[in-house]
Formats: structure tokens, sequence, C-alpha cells
């Protein structure tokens, strides 16, 4: 076991010596103590901070300084200065609000749905409306690789209109192979309503081969990705007959 050294009495009384010599040196007055002068006094204390919604300011505690702010009201002093950097919830919502109008704006702007003006029902015959489905087609964005032929298919007569159908049968022919292994056709539908005067507008509708979704012109952009999907679609299934 390890036991702890003990002082030598000794050693303490040499050191009283040693004291008392310094004292009765010559140019080294040591006056005495005045144990009656009052000391520094017990050391202040910091008070605890008054709780929030005791009314009035925090009562500060019996050593706190005069200068020194609470701990509470430095809070809410941080709290109101974060306050005053944060923009107002209506300022926030209403620039939000203009973001998506001003990218519709420019989509529009960008991608413009091209159509012609069409024939009245009173000036309508079949070969006008084999005119302007072309004119319409010339209006597509499409490739000049691809050729394509329309023709008038029948006439469709119905309690309140008139329907006349046309297809346009769509290829792309190459040097090495002029006739296409694979064609796509759109088919247009012009109605003619029998409830409403012969001066309005006919109506035009088309469709994609294979599709059942009937689109407007003037509401949907036309996409030759369309044509090539059929295209493909149709080389596929012509591949995997023959394999069999």
């Amino acid at each position: 076991m390890v036991t702890a050294r003990r002082p030598c009495p000794r050693g303490r009384a040499q050191r009283r010596e040693q004291r008392r010599a310094r004292a009765q040196l010559p140019g080294l007055p040591h006056p005495p103590r005045d144990r009656s002068a009052p000391g520094p006094g017990p050391r202040r204390a910091w008070g605890p901070p008054a709780w929030p919604g005791s009314g009035g300011e925090a009562a500060a505690g019996p050593g706190t300084p005069s200068g020194v702010k609470p701990m509470e009201e430095e809070k809410e002093e941080a709290g109101s200065e974060e306050k005053d950097h944060i923009p107002p919830e209506d300022e926030s919502s209403s620039t939000e609000e203009c973001l998506p109008e001003d990218e519709e704006k420019k989509k529009e702007s960008k991608h413009v749905i091209k159509n012609i003006p069409w024939t009245t029902a009173k000036n309508f015959t079949v070969e006008i409306g084999q005119q302007q489905i072309e004119e319409l087609i010339s209006t597509w964005d499409i490739h000049e690789s691809w050729l394509h032929h329309s023709e008038f298919l029948e006439e469709e007569e119905l309690k309140d209109s008139k329907r006349y159908h046309y297809r346009a049968c769509w290829g792309l022919p190459t040097r090495r192979k002029p006739i296409p292994r694979a064609t796509a056709s759109v088919y247009f539908v012009i109605v003619i309503s029998k409830l409403k005067p012969d001066t309005a507008p006919v109506e035009v509708f088309y469709r994609l081969e294979s599709s059942r979704l009937i689109r407007r012109p003037e509401q949907c952009e036309f996409r030759e990705k369309w044509l090539q999907d059929i295209i493909e679609n149709k080389i596929v299934c012509a591949e995997r007959l023959a394999s069999r």
C-alpha cells in the first residue's frame, strides 16, 4: 500500500525562523496588519432573472450590475430583430404566384399552335375540304423527308350533322428503299352542324392510326414523333410475325 507523506515538524520551525530573520533585516520594514480595518467584504452574487409575465421589467438581483440586461430581454430583442428581416406572407405569396404565370406565358410564346381559317358550312365542298387539310398539314413541323398523300374516304349523314372523312398517309422512302416498309395514317373528319347557321365555320377533328384519341388542330400541336412511333411499331410486329 502507498502511504501519504506527512510534513516534517522540523521544516516548519525552520521556515518560521527564516521569516523572523527577514522581518528584522534593515531597510525592509513590514508594518503590522491592522485587523480593525474593514475588508473587501463578501463577494456579490448575480441575482436570478425574473420569469416572463411577472409584470414590468425583470427585477435585478442584489448583485446585478445596473448596465446589464437580463437574459429574457436579450432573447426578446433578438427575436424582434429576426422578425424585422422576415418578409410578410402576402409579399412572398404574391411573388410565388406570379412565377407560374410568367412561365406559362413564355411557353405559350415559344410553342404557338398554328391553325388556318376554315371555310364556312355554306361554301364547303369535298374538294375545298381536302385543300384545307393540305393547308393544315403544311403548318405542321415535320421534316421534308416525310412524304404523304391525302384522299377523301366517305360522307356520313347524321341527325344533327354531316361528316366528311379524309385520310393522309405518311411514309419515309429512301434511295435504297423507295417503297417504305411501313406507313402511318392520320384520319380527318370535317363536321358541318345542322343546328348552327350556314355562316359558321366547319369543325375539324383528327386522330392517329391505331389510336382512339380525337384531337382538334387549334388545341393540340402535331408532333413528328407520333408518325415515327406508328412506323416503328409496325416494323417490329412484322419482324416478329416473320420470325415465327
